[in-house]
């Protein structure tokens, strides 16, 4: 536990010099920031035109260079008002160039440093925090297959709880790291490929890590107790009634499996079909993706199995690159509820009783300068 309190004060006193730190205008990068303890949600009253519910990182705007480093904005979109906003100048000294982002969850950002392959978490990207934090983890030891890293914590507020973090690096591979206790990653085998990387969640109510095999047959669970893997066959019930060439077009989709927990406990798996769409121009040969459908199961406490339903209630789920969002809409007025809001391929919503698509402007909303658009969960 001292190791890990000693490694973050030395960059503390490194950096003390620097207000607010941040690399987000170089390409695929993050910010190192400095451990102020007092960043906290009631910061939020300065940047009141910020959003105050889940939103969406796009990427950074450079307005100068300074002799300590580049000075610029994030940009953000809030589903709230379905606008994009910039935060408050921040500055990124130039020796924090060049981490790689990784993932979000609870609001914390994953960095990669490519030299040593160490991972860093900060809540620089928090709209509200005015000092921004820096958490180091333990170098990986080896290159990560950028396609398939996700990364889960247990905590919102890893600077005061002693949590554990899970990651996707490798296709058969799960690792963990409780950074107060441990000087490196464990990397757990696994039977199944854990590709597409956005399934990885912590549930609060169970105290487990959980993710879905390939194609979603297999749910695996790690119990932070017991450090050991289970699976379990996912066993989907009640299947939406839809007529047989709408089944034949979802066939010809390609399907991304998701995760995520409710506010008060309830586990959810999501079924996400994007249509691949080829175009033609001149010599120019174009492809991109349409959603084309949402399937939500509501698992079943007693059974385990899930069953489909098009009605969740008040709640709004957010999928993109990703750990997996869900809020209650009540909480933050603007979200439409019963929906579930996504990125990549395109930017918009999905309601879920009347199977509409809503696509958001898309023309700006492309990332600029970070390699995936992220959500951020408001929480803490």
């Amino acid at each position: 536990m001292a190791l890990f309190f000693n490694r973050i004060s030395k960059l503390s006193v490194r950096f003390s010099s620097s207000r607010i730190t941040h690399n987000v205008f170089d390409s695929q990068s993050c910010g190192l920031c400095t451990n102020d303890l007092k960043s906290r949600r009631d910061n939020a009253r300065f940047f009141s035109s910020l959003p105050q519910s889940p939103y969406l990182l796009l990427g950074g705007k450079l307005l100068r260079e300074s002799p300590e480093g580049k000075i610029g904005k994030h940009r953000y979109f809030d589903p709230t008002t379905e606008k994009r906003v910039y935060n408050s100048e921040k500055t990124v000294p130039k020796e924090l160039n060049g981490q790689s982002l990784l993932g979000t969850s609870q609001g914390w950002v994953a960095c990669l440093e490519k030299k040593d392959f160490t991972v860093h978490l900060t809540d620089l990207y928090k709209t509200w925090v005015s000092s921004p934090r820096i958490i180091p983890l333990p170098s990986i030891g080896f290159k990560p297959s950028t396609h398939a890293t996700e990364i889960s914590l247990s905590s919102s507020d890893p600077v005061q709880d002693d949590f554990s973090v899970a990651a996707k690096f490798s296709e058969y591979q799960l690792s963990v790291c409780r950074p107060r206790w441990d000087s490196k990653w464990t990397h757990i085998d696994t039977p199944y490929s854990l590709l597409p990387a956005s399934d990885l969640i912590y549930s609060k109510r169970d105290e487990s890590f959980y993710f879905t095999s390939y194609k979603g047959l297999y749910m695996g669970s790690l119990d932070l107790s017991e450090n050991e893997l289970k699976f379990q066959e996912l066993r989907l019930r009640n299947q939406p009634k839809i007529p047989e060439a709408s089944w034949e077009l979802l066939d010809k989709c390609f399907m991304s499996n998701h995760l995520v927990e409710s506010p008060s406990g309830e586990l959810f798996f999501i079924k996400w079909y994007t249509l691949c769409i080829r175009r033609e121009e001149e010599e120019y040969i174009f492809t991109h993706g349409i959603t084309k459908r949402f399937m939500v199961f509501r698992e079943d406490e007693k059974s385990k199995d899930f069953c489909y339903t098009e009605d969740i209630g008040d709640l709004c789920i957010f999928l993109g690159k990703s750990e997996a969002l869900c809020v209650s809409a009540s909480m933050y007025p603007g979200l439409k509820p019963n929906s579930i809001y996504y990125i990549g391929p395109g930017l918009g919503s999905y309601d879920l009783a009347s199977g509409t698509v809503r696509s958001f402007d898309t023309a700006r909303g492309k990332p600029s300068l970070v390699p995936y658009p992220y959500w951020l969960n408001p929480i803490a």
